[in-house]
């Protein structure tokens, strides 16, 4: 297991600060909401009719608001150690290995613990303003990978208008990211594979919105409904990705929690108020799990990752590493040895 070490560095003052800014933000929000939703008609992309098609699903004070608070040195210094590292990548390579590392910060025990106490640990739930406001650094850094100045205001405008191209249609519906359409509030809570979802489905659209700036200033509306089709399709599967991961967390609660019966561990997990997508999965599977093999043939390579890291977090959250949880760990690693030698 000496790869998967990699991926347990502690990301608790990464946590504790996402938190403490996000959850702030919300109460400032809602005094400010008129004023922000005036300033967002600023920005030029956002008055593009395929943009504002998608992202007035959203209720965008939020979203602005958290991308306020993005700290633009750390996005830059991010980019920069990966530039120094990989010399020889592309911009795109770059802005995939930033997804990478973004979905683990968000798995890892460190991140996890600074938000919520107790058994939720285990689950892995996240505070929704908290992922917000990771998944808002993201687009940061990706467009500092393709040479952007993340100071100028406009990165604001295009985080919305991302976040409407990746997440503004239908199939954001279908994966259970209902929530997004309304403004985060403390205790909301999105489970660990809905927030690879999320990660992968921005990042994706990031990347090849920042692929179409850097050919044409602004990106013409065709271009900008092509983006939104593709990242509908990435979306589709990163939705069947989602269900894949949930099967396989329902094999490592089981594991880690041999003395929980599936009645027992499901009202947990209803506490949390997580989307009703994987919990449903989840709760199919705690009574009749999948084999596990079978799941891990249809499991994504980027994908994996994330998974690894959530399910090494579940494994920590009891004393010790049992026989059972080794198996499971070594599967998910096995599956993907490349993807891991990577991170």
């Amino acid at each position: 297991m000496a790869q998967s070490n990699k991926l347990t560095y502690s990301t608790s003052n990464l946590g504790k600060s996402i938190a403490q800014r996000s959850l702030g933000l919300v109460g400032q929000l809602s005094r400010r909401a008129g004023h922000i939703l005036n300033f967002v008609g600023n920005f030029p992309i956002l008055r593009n009719p395929i943009v504002r098609r998608f992202a007035g699903v959203f209720k965008l004070g939020w979203l602005l608001g958290i991308s306020s608070q993005v700290d633009v040195e750390k996005a830059e210094k991010a980019v920069n150690e990966l530039r120094q590292k990989f010399p020889n990548e592309t911009s795109q390579q770059i802005a995939h290995r930033l997804i990478v590392r973004k979905a683990i910060q968000a798995g890892s025990t460190g991140f996890v613990t600074s938000i919520l106490p107790g058994f939720a640990i285990a689950f892995l739930a996240l505070d929704l303003a908290a992922v917000a406001a990771l998944q808002t650094a993201l687009v940061y850094e990706i467009a500092a990978a393709y040479g952007l100045n993340l100071r100028d205001p406009e990165r604001k405008g295009e985080v919305l208008a991302i976040f409407g191209l990746a997440l503004g249609g239908s199939n954001a519906v279908r994966a259970g990211l209902k929530f997004l359409r309304n403004v985060p509030f403390a205790g909301a809570a999105i489970g660990a594979s809905t927030n690879a979802t999320v990660l992968y489905s921005l990042g994706y659209a990031a990347s090849r919105f920042y692929e179409a700036k850097l050919q044409a200033d602004v990106p013409e509306s065709a271009t900008l409904e092509k983006i939104h089709e593709d990242s509908e399709k990435y979306l589709n599967v990163a939705i069947a990705q989602q269900t894949v991961m949930d099967q396989v967390l329902a094999h490592m609660l089981l594991a880690s929690y041999p003395g929980k019966t599936w009645d027992s561990i499901v009202p947990e997990l209803k506490s949390l108020n997580l989307e009703p997508s994987s919990l449903a999965t989840i709760e199919a599977n705690l009574r009749s799990p999948q084999p596990l093999n079978a799941l891990l043939d249809q499991l994504n390579c980027d994908f994996a990752v994330p998974l690894l890291v959530q399910c090494r977090g579940i494994a920590q959250s009891t004393e010790g590493v049992s026989p059972q949880e080794m198996e499971i760990l070594s599967a998910i690693e096995k599956r993907c040895p490349k993807a891991f030698a990577e991170v």
